[in-house]
């Protein structure tokens, strides 16, 4: 057995293993004598001028305070070593973190770097490394900068000889490469704009104009050209106006242990090789229909809105063939191509196009799908997550109405089904009639919505708990007090919602616990 290491001449914090390796130094997880996680940055020094370089890092960091820069707890001097004492950071670095980011998700994190900028140049810090490996994003999306081992100051001593430049080669100013300038706010704001280009070199689409702008004037070779400071910057990339805004208006993105976008692009996909059985089998024999199914999945987990339209297309093809009536086939590609023109709003859309689906299979196995909306708020933005939520109690709705057996599940309402040869003008009075009779069908439609929005924004602002206990009481109250539900609807819905929180919730838990 490894004997146990602890930091020279105490007990107090014990080493466990090595996380990170750098230039100046190796950084090990380890505990405190009260159990905490900590990292331990361990700086051998052999002269004089290493110790004061080690020491004046400590002191740098330690002095700064704010939520987008490691915490440094304590600096501990050694006979051969520095030791800076940080709060750990369960996460990854901004690199790796960033690998599935969507522009929106880049923009925060750029964002996240600015203000820790702002705040350091206002108390007379230049970092002067600003890249994506020192900035860690934590498991609720936080970024936080760290390695402030060539920070400049103002006044002090400069690190290397006159003509050498000090940084991460294609993230240092020009003008700190040609000439003997001193460090600034302005050479921090040029590495941001280099770390946005790294992160965004192999984005498929075109960059947003303000995204670009923001690129093309923070790596200006002229300094003047620049942002003038990290809150001008700031607000060139976001679009803020008030400086107090600053600090909240950045927030965490909703984490289940994996990412989001992928688990989105799964169900994507599972959903698109459902629906391609479901109207292959009405043409196919069993293996052809696999088949079918089969490239759908693949196609709505790799490009989902492409997966969507062709879907949508080929489904209303067959519905009509099958003799549902030409209204209901028109439907289908309408609501359908809304659904995919809308999807370019929000990152969740534009991953679960087919999302408000869900809700017929779920339904339809006996597995409930009142409890989807939760799903929905869970995985997708708020944009993403109402539209989906609403989308779904439609969705659900006219399957009941037009291949079920006429009773609208979690409502209870009777409606009787909707004749399947009916042409398009028929089939819309059909359906305008029966909202307006039953206005219920969209009150079921407004609940989901709202249950998929509080659990997101809760989601949003890193307080899922609270959220998924309010999403589950909004929706046993909406149907109790607001949906016309019956007796026995009623029980459904509730036990529904229930199970899909208590799943969640034990899920949730779980992956917190696995972090540590």
């Amino acid at each position: 057995m490894a004997e146990t290491r602890y930091i020279e001449g105490q007990d107090r914090y014990r080493l466990a293993e090595v996380v990170g390796r750098g230039g100046f130094g190796t950084v090990w997880r380890a505990r405190s004598a009260d159990g905490e996680a900590v990292a331990v940055k361990i700086i051998p020094v052999y002269s004089a001028a290493e110790r004061s370089r080690a020491l004046r890092e400590g002191h740098i960091a330690e002095n700064l305070h704010h939520e987008n820069i490691v915490e440094t707890l304590e600096v501990i001097p050694g006979s051969h070593e520095v030791y800076l004492v940080t709060e750990y950071v369960h996460g990854l670095p901004l690199d790796e973190a960033a690998e599935d980011y969507t522009v929106e998700e880049v923009v925060d994190a750029l964002a996240q770097i600015l203000e820790a900028l702002d705040y350091a140049h206002a108390q007379g810090i230049i970092h002067r490394d600003i890249k994506p490996q020192n900035a860690l994003v934590d498991e609720r999306g936080v970024v936080k900068l760290t390695d402030f081992g060539i920070a400049y100051r103002p006044g002090d001593t400069r690190l290397t000889r006159v003509g050498f430049a000090v940084g991460t080669p294609g993230y240092i100013a020009p003008e700190l490469v040609e000439s003997d300038a001193d460090p600034s706010a302005l050479s921090d704001i040029y590495a941001v704009g280099a770390t946005a280009r790294t992160l965004l070199a192999y984005y498929p689409e075109e960059l947003p104009p303000r995204l670009s702008e923001f690129i093309n004037r923070s790596t200006a070779p002229n300094p003047a050209h620049r942002p003038q400071s990290a809150w001008e910057a700031l607000k060139l990339l976001t679009g803020r106006r008030d400086p107090t805004k600053a600090t909240v208006a950045i927030r965490r993105r909703p984490a289940l242990g994996v990412r989001p976008e992928h688990l989105l692009r799964v169900f994507n996909g599972v959903v698109a090789g459902w629906l391609g059985y479901l109207g292959a089998g009405l043409l196919f024999d069993g293996a052809g229909a696999a088949g079918i199914a089969a490239g759908f999945g693949v196609l709505g987990y790799l490009l989902p809105r492409l997966a969507a339209l062709g879907l949508i297309v080929a489904l209303a093809v067959v519905l009509w063939r099958s003799g549902a009536g030409l209204g209901f086939a028109t439907l289908v590609p309408a609501v359908g191509g809304v659904w995919v023109a809308a999807s370019g709003v929000s990152s969740g859309l534009s991953r679960l196009p087919l999302g408000p689906v869900l809700a017929v299979p779920l339904a339809a196995t006996g597995l409930g799908a009142a409890g989807l909306p939760l799903l929905f708020g869970a995985l997708m933005r708020p944009l993403g997550a109402t539209l989906s939520g609403a989308g779904g109690a439609l969705a659900l709705a006219g399957y009941d109405l037009t291949f079920g057996e006429g009773v609208v599940r979690y409502l209870g309402l009777p409606l009787g089904t909707l004749p399947q040869g009916l042409g398009v003008v028929e089939f819309a009075r059909s359906g305008e009639a029966l909202i307006t009779s039953y206005p219920g069908l969209l009150l079921q439609a407004a609940l989901w919505s709202a249950v998929a929005g509080v659990l997101s924004v809760s989601e949003w602002i890193g307080r899922w708990a609270a959220g998924l206990a309010l999403a589950v009481v909004v929706g046993a109250l909406g149907y109790a007090l607001v949906v016309p539900a019956a007796p026995e609807a009623l029980n459904q819905a509730v036990i529904s919602l229930g199970f899909t929180a208590i799943i969640y919730g034990i899920l949730r838990y779980l992956v917190s616990r696995a972090r540590g």
